[in-house]
């Protein structure tokens, strides 16, 4: 017997170690599936990814600082020799075309060997080291990776770092998506609640001020009301027009403009191309932050402001041209299916017309919301006939609110 009991105790131990242990993994799972649980996943990977870039990229910058050191010393011989042989040239018995022809050749391959250096060599005139894959390119690199931009100015050029770029990008492009994904839906439900807790409540006081004139009645604060289950105008079914999403994204776009302005010294038009091009993940690359600007003068808390306040632009634009996207499709959608039924492509279902008398207006009365009612909702004996209302009686039964009373909805 007690060696059962101990069994038992040891199977029960065993037990609740499980369900602790699969109660912490649900713990760890919810959180690295909210928004700063994504949010610091993709941080990290950001990091460790230009990290990994830096590092495997490191022998090919090498060998491109010593060709375009070679390039340097290569042209300063060049142009001693150039000086030094019009010098010997003009001592020499020439005549004027053929010295001319002769300074001409000179300048002719020195020419080309100077376009040649800058575009395989990557020679600029300094004899400073190449630097693409310091940690603001690279962590510029991988965001726009994972975002698909992809500018372009800086890519992996070895082996290595070509096969790790697709590997990156296989796990990296998922886990962007599924981030913008959940940062967008969040942001619309947020616009979604702000619009209608901002503009449609203006709708929802004239409505309560039209319905005290006929009842009587002290109606219920609209700031009081259920948010998602208000009477008129529900936050749920309430739909952003498009006005107002476009004008978000200008306003969006335009502080990103003046951002770019202030920090990279572009023009402002060149300043919102470059942040619609980026948010819509086109990445055509002529425009890149941080290329233009001279960050090796600025301080280094200034540079690590200026980068994180780039990708969180980028990131954040991203999720929000994809919200007001889809809620502009929204509203087409919408405008589609009512103009299928207005000219009979579709039926009206039992639910339209129940929404179309919900929201009717009516040119002599505004019909008060009853009490318990959702809007003006009201059971209609025959919705397919949709037949008006014609007697109504004013009434307060007691808790009831007042307001009018339907009595008879189909005589």
């Amino acid at each position: 017997m007690a060696l059962q009991k101990r069994k038992k105790i040891r199977r029960g131990l065993k037990m609740d170690l499980f369900s602790n242990k699969q109660s912490c993994c649900k713990a760890i799972l919810r959180l690295l599936l909210s928004h700063v649980g994504l949010f610091l996943i993709v941080c990290l990977y950001a990091v460790l990814g230009a990290y990994l870039f830096i590092y495997t990229e490191a022998q090919q910058q090498q060998l491109a600082t010593l060709n375009k050191q070679g390039a340097y010393r290569v042209m300063n011989s060049s142009k001693k020799y150039i000086v030094l042989d019009m010098f010997y040239q003009s001592r020499q018995n020439l005549t004027a075309d053929k010295f001319k022809q002769l300074a001409w050749n000179n300048i002719y391959n020195f020419h080309n060997y100077i376009v040649k250096a800058a575009t395989e060599l990557r020679y600029d005139g300094t004899n400073n080291p190449v630097n693409d894959w310091s940690f603001y390119n690279s962590l510029i690199f991988t965001i726009t990776t994972m975002a698909t931009i992809g500018y372009g100015y800086v890519y992996p050029k070895s082996f290595n770092g070509q096969v790790y770029c697709i590997i990156y990008a296989c796990l990296g492009v998922p886990i962007m998506l599924v981030f913008l994904a959940n940062i967008g839906d969040f942001l619309a439900n947020a616009f979604r609640y702000v619009y209608s807790r901002g503009c449609c409540v203006v709708c929802r006081i004239i409505r309560k001020k039209s319905e005290v004139k006929k009842s009587g009645q002290k109606p219920k604060s609209v700031f009081k009301e259920v948010v998602g289950n208000e009477p008129y105008m529900p936050t749920q079914e309430v739909q952003v027009p498009i006005t107002v999403n476009v004008c978000v994204l200008a306003l969006y776009l335009a502080v990103g403009g003046v951002i770019f302005v202030l920090w990279e010294g572009w023009q402002f038009s060149e300043a919102i191309y470059f942040s619609f091009i980026t948010l819509s993940t086109i990445g055509f690359g002529d425009y890149v932050p941080g290329v233009s600007a001279d960050y090796a003068s600025t301080s280094i808390v200034l540079t690590i402001f200026r980068l994180a306040t780039t990708l969180i632009y980028i990131v954040v634009g991203m999720a929000l041209l994809s919200m007001c996207i889809n809620l502009i499709q929204e509203q087409i959608v919408a405008k589609f299916r009512w103009l299928a039924k207005e000219i009979g492509m579709k039926e009206e279902t039992d639910e339209d017309i129940r929404i179309k008398h919900k929201y009717r207006k009516t040119l002599h009365e505004v019909v008060t919301t009853p009490a318990g009612k959702d809007g003006n909702e009201c059971q209609l004996h025959n919705l397919e006939d949709s037949k008006p209302i014609k007697n109504i009686r004013k009434t307060n039964p007691k808790g009831s609110g007042g307001g009018l009373v339907f009595t008879d909805l189909t005589q």
